[in-house]
Parts: structure tokens; sequence; C-alpha cells
């Protein structure tokens, strides 16, 4: 989904946490299921999300990826991390995987912020994927990984993009949708987009 800030992008985010729910019409899942009729807690263990604010927790980064029991878990967020190409973003971390973070530890760039929330969306093995803006924040050749990895997932796992950096979705998009004004003015695969009038064959 893509669109200029303030169009409803976000929202529609939240409308699939089931932070929100619609004034009018209804969220449905997989052509049969009415989102607002599932069980919220049963629907939020299998979609993932890497928001637009990432929080972190007081803790090493097994903590916040697992957020969990870190000791019992350690060693499958090892495998996890180095089985999905991660770990050479976290060997960059002074102390490495034992590296405290949050108030009490160090200072991540935004997209070292972006990598933890990532790993951490992906180690709980979503159904759905969300990602609200989730590599604004990173160089080129982190932003390259997360592309390459996302390709890999969507055979098994949904994944719901919401981005400005149009120059990403032509290589990971089945479908692109551009929202103004708060309603879909066009859709359609990247060749599709680029043979109407429309923002994105403009960009």
């Amino acid at each position: 989904v893509i669109g200029e800030s303030g169009h409803g992008k976000s929202t529609l985010a939240y409308l699939l946490q089931k932070f929100y729910e619609p004034e009018s019409g209804k969220v449905i899942i997989n052509n049969n299921l009415f989102l607002n009729e599932l069980n919220t807690n049963s629907w939020r263990q299998i979609i993932g999300v890497v928001p637009q604010e990432i929080h972190i927790f007081n803790g090493n980064v097994i903590d916040n990826i697992c957020l969990g029991d870190a000791e019992k878990e350690a060693e499958k967020v090892l495998k996890f991390l180095v089985d999905n190409g991660f770990e050479k973003f976290i060997n960059d971390l002074p102390q490495s995987y034992m590296t405290i973070l949050g108030e009490e530890g160090i200072n991540l760039s935004g997209g070292q912020k972006q990598i933890i929330a990532f790993a951490r969306a992906l180690y709980q093995n979503p159904q759905l994927l969300i990602l609200d803006e989730a590599t604004s924040a990173m160089d080129k050749d982190t932003e390259e990984f997360i592309t390459s990895l996302i390709k890999k997932l969507k055979d098994d796992v949904a994944v719901f993009y919401i981005s400005h950096r149009f120059h990403v979705l032509k290589n990971i998009s089945d479908r692109i949708y551009i929202l103004q004004n708060g309603k879909i003015q066009a859709f359609g695969s990247h060749a599709e987009l680029l043979g109407g009038d429309n923002l994105y064959s403009k960009y």
C-alpha cells in the first residue's frame, strides 16, 4: 500500500491489528471470516508487526527478540537468527547477542531498531506480517537484505507492506494499492500500474 502521509495507510494497519473498529464496512479475512468476530488474542498470535514506532525493551538482544524466557529460548533464538541471516547485523553490536539494549543499554540507530523488530516479528512465525514503513531508516545494504528475506517468506506468509519507498515495491509486490484521501485510487502489479496515469507511474 502506497500513498502520501495522512491518507490512511497506517489506519489500515491498525484496523488489521484490531486496535480500531471500522466506522463502516467490514474487514474480511480469507473471503469468509469477519475480523471483528475473531478472538482478538487468537488473531494477534498469528500476526507479526513491524510498526513505525519500535519499542526496545530493557534487556539483551535475545530478550528483545523472544519476549519470553530468554534462558530457555536462547538456543532457538540463536538458530533462528543464523538461519535467517540476521547474525551479521547482531555481530556488529558491541557484545553481539548479549548487548544490553533499552534505557540501560546502548543507543541503537533507527535501522538497527528495525532489524530487531523484524527478527522479533518473524521469530513468532506469523501467518500475516504487517510492515509499516519498516525499512524507512535502513541503509541500502540492510534494506536489500530485508527485501530478499521478504521475497523468500512470501510463499508462506502473507505480507501487508506500507511504504513510500517505491523502488522496493517492484521486486516484492504481487499487487500494489494506491491510497489517496482514504480511498483506493488504483491497484495492480508493477507493470499494470506503470501503464496507467497514477501516483506510482508518475514516480
